[in-house]
């Protein structure tokens, strides 16, 4: 009953200033109301109400942020433009991918021929690295053979190390060429997921 009886009393003072065109009322830190026809400076960190001058609200103002609901706010700021940002690059995205393949038989045919040029690079590769690992083994046997009897000449020593990095540079580039294959046959796994929700996504409309 006491705090009804005190707005009463705050809101006749209201009234009564009717030549007043605003009239702010707030609690300070320490639970004091206080009224003003002006900003009221100890509430310059709380919220605020805002009366015209016939006593009816016309707007709560909210207290100012702290620092770190400022920080709170821009990173959810910043997170949206992001989302944004990133559904308008998805769209663009669909847009070229629903522009270059018509079908999922577009896309098949697509990923035969990107697949089939590696393909083809990883069946030459394997015939070379057969071929070197053969000069190696030979060049190795020679070796060892040799070192039975004396020395090893420089020139089989030669042949059997350039035979050697040969093996491992071919198994490198062998792996390498795998690896490419792999990622486009992946590359191809996600337009085909995302082409089949594009057009599910259209036939729903």
């Amino acid at each position: 009953m006491k705090g009804a009886a005190k707005t009463l009393f705050f809101l006749s003072i209201l009234i009564a200033s009717a030549a007043h065109a605003k009239i702010f009322m707030c609690k300070d830190a320490s639970g004091r109301t206080l009224t003003s026809d002006r900003p009221i400076p100890e509430c310059a960190d709380r919220a605020v109400r805002e009366y015209g001058n016939n006593g009816v609200l016309k707007r709560d103002i909210a207290a100012p942020l702290t620092a770190e609901q400022r920080r709170q706010k821009q990173v959810q700021e910043d997170r949206k433009k992001a989302e944004l940002a990133a559904a308008e690059e998805q769209k663009k995205s669909d847009r070229a991918l629903s522009a270059r393949y018509r079908s999922e038989e577009d896309i098949a045919t697509a990923r035969k021929r990107d697949s089939d040029i590696v393909s083809e690079h990883i069946a030459q590769q394997k015939k070379s690295l057969a071929i070197a690992d053969k000069d190696w083994k030979d060049a190795h046997a020679a070796v060892e053979a040799q070192k039975k009897k004396g020395a090893v000449p420089a020139g089989l020593q030669y042949k059997h190390d350039r035979s050697e990095k040969s093996v491992r540079e071919l198994k490198i580039r062998l792996s390498e060429s795998e690896l490419e294959l792999a990622q486009v046959h992946a590359k191809y796994d996600l337009i085909m997921q995302r082409f089949r929700e594009i057009t599910k996504t259209a036939s729903a409309r």
